[in-house]
């Protein structure tokens, strides 16, 4: 790794920061570590900074939230085994493995640890409800009862999500099972051509990442920046094989949503060519079969699973190239101050949600949702014989279309169940109150929505045309795409899929995003684990994760009764 410069009296804070300033060229982006290689370590110590390293769900017992920088206000994830320590790790799980871990939170304000798209109960879900306090901790037990695909955990206390997620609270979980290796088989990829990236959008002041200090506006609209952390580590450099290549991507960002597409540089030439890729899965696992694109919507807290050919000796870039938002308010919404902030300074010692001066039009633009961004670098090795490449499978799992079977969102027909009820669902803005759902504010103990047990229902969505994109997401329970109605231009040219729906609509969702003045249509489905854990009323939240908006509020409880 290179040092990147250091000028003046920011000389000793780059020295605090190595990981998270430098340029890394990373062979592996997530090294395993073996159980075997766990235990023969001697005491508790860091096998890895940077990138982290991916450590097997059964060998964990401790997950820390820590700051480590007061003044820029950094955090990071930090997994402890029987004999190691692991900073921002990247967990590996096969379904029906247990997780039994503490939560440690060793920050100044509360957190909780939320495992994003997992079927959890709800005392488990760390929805913010009962957060942690500064130097307490809790005990968190389930089973991973998902199919495979890419997971992901962050902070979940009311009023101080976005903030924690910003300064660097987001780690991965991968699940595996076995139609995930039968592609990894299929496709011949190697460990090193397999890669689960969380990408986060940050903002650089002076050489160094900058504090969380969004503006008053920036409090309702969104905080975006202008460059981009992979598993925590500024603008890496990924080394593969030629082949198949299979990336696992998690948005990670505040309220930045992608237009991805990925871009190749051949030798000298300084042009970009178009590379077409397939997409294998999203949040809650597999398609039923690839589906060729050249380009895809990725909003906050969505997972895509792509694969695509690394020509050798090339360089390709991940990025998101530049679309309309479609951020339709004529004036923004003032910013909502949490109650529950109250008491807790902010992780930097910077104003939240305060009018800040000096910024240029340039530097405003580069942090304006809907601008190319590069997200991704990936260098290819020379040919060195490499074998001929396998052809795609055409099925991949077992999955159904959901249109087609619209009253069963797990895809297992029963001819004998109810027709489902529709519940419809405004997603509103008001000046005063800023973004809410069914206009009324939120309040933590509402009773919400009451969806019974086993009960399915289709949520009609409709988002207000004088608004901005909303990712909408549901705790506890995964749903379908069925239908879409009213997507704007570029989004609508997507929307290849039959129903009015893009690629990313085929799989188990936990996260879409509705456009303004358009109409969703998701099935939901009530069932729950037959399992003690899950007895009695469970308290879910539904809400936006543009995660200031997140933080002002815009939610719902669900109580699965």
């Amino acid at each position: 790794m290179r040092d990147p410069p250091q000028q003046g009296a920011r000389r000793r804070l780059l020295a605090s920061l190595p990981a998270l300033l430098t340029r890394s060229v990373l062979a592996r982006l997530a090294p395993v570590i073996s159980l075997g290689e766990l235990a023969a370590c001697a005491a508790p110590r860091t096998l890895s900074t940077g990138a982290g390293v991916q450590v097997p769900v059964s060998a964990l017992r401790r997950l820390i939230a820590e700051r480590t920088d007061p003044v820029t206000g950094r955090c990071r994830y930090v997994a402890e085994t029987d004999r190691a320590r692991i900073e921002r790790p990247i967990l590996l799980a096969r379904a029906g493995e247990s997780i039994d871990l503490q939560v440690i939170n060793r920050l100044p304000q509360p957190t909780t640890i939320h495992f994003h798209g997992m079927t959890l109960p709800a005392a488990q879900d760390g929805a913010g409800f009962e957060p942690i306090a500064p130097g307490a901790s809790a005990r968190l037990q389930f089973v991973v009862r998902n199919r495979s695909g890419l997971y992901w955990f962050h902070p979940h206390a009311h009023g101080f999500t976005a903030e924690q997620v910003y300064a660097g609270l987001v780690g991965l979980l991968i699940v595996r099972d076995d139609d995930d290796a039968e592609v990894d088989r299929a496709l011949a990829i190697a460990p090193s051509n397999r890669q689960a990236c969380a990408i986060s959008d940050v903002r650089i002041s002076n050489g160094v990442i900058a504090p969380y200090a969004p503006t008053a506006e920036e409090c309702a609209s969104g905080w975006i920046g202008e460059r981009t952390l992979v598993n925590g580590t500024l603008d890496p450099v990924l080394d593969v094989a030629p082949g198949w290549v299979r990336l696992q991507l998690l948005n990670a960002g505040n309220a930045r949503g992608w237009l991805l597409g990925l871009r190749e540089i051949e030798g000298e030439r300084r042009d970009q060519l178009e590379i077409p890729f397939h997409l294998l899965g999203t949040d809650g696992g597999l398609l039923p079969a690839p589906v060729a694109l050249d380009r895809v919507f990725v909003h906050p807290a969505e997972r895509i699973d792509l694969v695509f050919v690394a020509r050798a000796g090339t360089r390709v870039s991940a990025v998101s190239l530049p679309f309309e938002p479609r951020n339709q308010m004529a004036l923004m919404p003032r910013a909502m101050a949490h109650p529950a902030r109250a008491g807790h300074a902010p992780l930097a010692a910077v104003a939240v949600c305060a009018e800040n001066e000096g910024e240029s039009g340039a530097v405003n633009a580069a942090r304006r949702d809907g601008g190319a961004i590069t997200l991704l670098a990936i260098q290819v090795a020379a040919d060195y014989g490499a074998a001929a490449l396998p052809p795609l499978p055409g099925r991949i799992s077992g999955l159904s279309d959901a249109a087609s079977n619209a009253s069963d969102p797990a895809s297992s027909s029963s001819s004998t169940s109810p027709p489902p009820r529709t519940r419809r669902i405004r997603l509103d803005f008001d000046p005063d109150a800023g973004f809410v759902i069914d206009q009324q504010a939120y309040t933590m103990n509402e009773t919400g929505w009451v969806l019974a047990r086993s009960v399915r229902e289709i949520w009609e969505i409709k988002n207000s045309p004088i608004s901005m994109p909303h990712p909408m997401h549901l705790h506890g329970l995964a749903f379908r795409v069925l239908r879409r109605q009213g997507t704007f231009g570029p989004a609508r040219a997507l929307a290849t899929c039959g129903a009015g729906r893009v690629a990313t609509d085929l799989g188990v969702k936990d996260t879409v995003v509705v456009w303004p003045n358009e109409t969703v249509w998701l099935a939901i489905d009530g069932s729950l684990p037959a399992d003690a854990a899950f007895a009695g009323a469970q308290r879910y939240l539904f809400h936006c994760h543009n995660l200031e908006h997140e933080d002002a509020m815009m939610m719902r409880n669900v109580v699965v009764t």
